[in-house]
Order: C-alpha cells, then sequence, then structure tokens
C-alpha cells in the first residue's frame, strides 16, 4: 500500500493501490480530512504509439457543512486520460525526463483540488423562507410599511 508514487516510470503497466493524503496537502484547502484514496493507473502506448496514462481516482472529504458547519463526508471521483507529452503545460510539470518517470501523486492531488465544492450541504430545506414578524411579532421600524403592505395583501 501507498508505495512511493511520486516517480512511476513510463512504460506499460498497471496499478491498483491506496494514496493517503497527509495533513500537509489538505490542510490549507477546508478540507477537515480526506479518506484513503484508491487509484487504478494504468500507462499504455496508444494506436499513434504516443504514451497515454489512465487514472481513475475514488475517496471522500471531510467538508463543513455550508449550512450547519457540522463536517459531512462529499465523495469525489476523478477520471484522467491524458497524453504523456514534454510540451504540454500540464504533463509537462510532472514529467522527469531525465528518469523517464512520472509525478502521479501531485497529478492527482491537482485533480483532487479541482473536486472540492466552493459550499456544499446536505440540508433539504434549501429554500426555506420566514413571513416578516413570524418568530416573534417585534419588526425594525424601517420594515414596517413592508409588513402595512403585507397585511394589505392578506386582506
Amino acid at each position: 500500500m501507498n508505495r512511493n508514487f511520486k516517480k512511476i516510470p513510463i512504460r506499460d503497466m498497471e496499478i491498483t493501490d491506496t494514496i493517503i493524503y497527509g495533513k500537509e496537502y489538505y490542510e490549507p484547502t477546508g478540507i477537515l480530512n480526506i479518506s484513503p484514496v484508491n487509484i487504478h493507473l494504468s500507462i499504455f502506448q496508444n494506436a499513434n504509439q504516443e504514451d497515454m496514462y489512465h487514472l481513475t481516482a475514488i475517496g471522500t472529504f471531510l467538508l463543513n457543512d455550508a449550512r450547519t458547519l457540522n463536517p459531512v463526508e462529499y465523495p469525489f471521483t476523478i477520471d484522467l486520460e491524458e497524453k504523456i507529452d514534454p510540451t504540454s503545460e500540464f504533463c509537462g510539470r510532472f514529467l522527469e525526463n531525465s528518469q523517464n518517470t512520472l509525478d502521479i501523486l501531485n497529478i492527482l492531488w491537482e485533480n483532487i483540488v479541482l473536486e472540492i465544492p466552493i459550499s456544499y450541504t446536505v440540508s433539504e430545506k434549501l429554500n426555506e423562507t420566514k413571513e416578516i414578524g413570524e418568530e416573534n411579532d417585534e419588526i425594525d421600524p424601517r420594515l414596517a410599511p413592508l409588513r402595512e403592505l403585507l397585511e394589505k395583501e392578506k386582506e
């Protein structure tokens, strides 16, 4: 489990394993915790003799609920297929030509960060509204004319 994914040799291969990210990865992102990420990686040559990789990753974030701030689980699935091209901006950052290796750990992490939602809630009452003065009869004096209009509409 969790072998050194820093340098994967570029040759025909398949790997199925689990990656465990430490706090130093997810702490600055707002993720409270991240479950071990199950991955399946294939490196192969396509019909045009180009080196390709296909990466599938499945895991779960623990995030704060946007409404209640309670911890909630957010499952994610990542499915990538890329050409291993040293001239591409994306692959070029993770490719080490001198050793003909690819940094899968950081490729996966960049894509995990893209999966983090801006806000997430499990609450089913997303559009709950309350009428003016519903909880108590005291009302802000600035809103009094609106309340009068509301009462006229009810009549």
